[in-house]
């Protein structure tokens, strides 16, 4: 909230993503399909075993399947990228080339949108009868709403129990920074890389410094960076399937309890992490009890 000098002037302002309605369906289908094809490249791993998937397999259908698809939402995200500002007078979305101002009056209705993809959403209905041609996304819809009802007058808008804008609200409480994926992933890949890589050396070449000392130093870190880099996508795949999980309970109980959205998300969070990290872990152990 700010005033401006003068009369006082309450606004509300916050960083969306202001999808086309073009824009948004494309970036929501890939955001589909690459979470699908982790899924099922990971159900692909544990059928396929005679003969298995190769590293270099592997890290092709992950960049042609997963990778590939969720860079180009992101990249449509990226170029959606505004700046809301809410008001008794206007609503105002700053894009990087287009502004657009809609008087506060003109707004009759606020709707969350039925599937949150490629991210939690809002549409907002005008007194024309004809909905915002740009679509609302971020990660707490509800702060919006709050904004609109409060400050624009807006009658029509979502309760705050609507399932949509309890799933996205919890959510939102555990959203991550780009580093605590690379810590997660890439760093925690380091672990299970060591011991097979370790392990490998000793059987191929009868030593931990057994490549290197043969093939030479290009030789041996090649294979490092083949088994850390395979790992890692391994680890990307396993936790898609506890995120899938996670993600299913936690949309599941705001559509029947919406008030335990938060308590719910806090377990299946502390679950998930848990299943991940030990999980993986156990499995590690497991390959070499068998």
């Amino acid at each position: 909230m700010s005033a401006m000098a003068g009369a006082p002037r309450v606004c509300a302002t916050f960083r969306v993503r202001a999808y086309g309605r073009a824009g948004r369906t494309v970036a929501a289908i890939f955001v589909l399909v690459s979470r699908l094809n982790l899924l099922l490249l990971l159900a692909a791993l544990v059928i396929a075993t005679d003969p298995p998937l190769l590293p270099f397999d592997v890290i092709q259908l992950f960049l042609v399947g997963a990778a590939v698809p969720a860079g180009i939402a992101w990249l449509i995200g990226r170029a959606a990228e505004a700046d809301l500002e809410v008001d008794a007078d206007q609503l105002v979305v700053q894009r990087r080339r287009q502004r657009i101002e809609v008087p506060s009056a003109a707004i009759v209705r606020v709707r969350a949108w039925r599937v949150p993809l490629p991210a939690p959403g809002l549409a907002l209905r005008l007194r024309s009868g004809r909905t915002l041609p740009h679509g609302i996304a971020l990660a707490d819809p509800a702060s919006l709403v709050a904004a609109l009802a409060e400050i624009a007058r807006v009658a029509d808008v979502p309760a705050t129990t609507h399932p949509l804008l309890a799933y996205a609200r919890a959510r939102a409480a555990y959203r991550r920074r780009w580093y605590h994926a690379l810590g997660k992933f890439v760093l925690f890949a380091l672990v299970p890389t060591a011991i097979l890589f370790n392990a490998h050396q000793h059987i191929s070449y009868g030593g931990l410094l057994g490549q290197y000392y043969l093939l030479g130093l290009g030789a041996y870190l090649r294979t490092f960076a083949l088994y850390w880099t395979t790992i890692t996508i391994y680890l990307v795949l396993y936790a898609s399937a506890w995120r899938a999980v996670a993600e299913a309970v936690c949309l599941g109980t705001a559509a029947v309890a919406p008030s335990r959205a938060a308590g719910v998300r806090r377990l299946a969070e502390t679950g998930s992490a848990l299943g991940y990290y030990a999980g993986a872990l156990v499995i590690l152990a497991l390959r070499f009890a068998s």
